[in-house]
């Protein structure tokens, strides 16, 4: 999917809904993170970056999220 500019969508952009800007780090329990990739090894997770920790994780995306049907 592109957008009007010819540039893919970013990220944040992709599933605004369902993806927070920030998810915990489940190795240093940490908030400052930030989404790296709106699809992980599965559709049904996201990619984050852990800025304390360096360690990269993958945030599951609940059906029970706002928004989700």
């Amino acid at each position: 999917m592109r957008e009007r500019d010819g540039h893919p969508p970013r990220p944040a952009d992709a599933e605004p809904e369902l993806l927070p800007e920030s998810a915990p780090c489940p190795f240093c329990d940490g908030r400052e993170t930030h989404l790296v990739n709106p699809f992980g090894g599965q559709l049904s997770v996201a990619q984050y970056w852990c800025r304390s920790c360096r360690t990269a994780f993958e945030f599951i995306k609940w059906d029970d999220a706002p928004g989700a049907s």
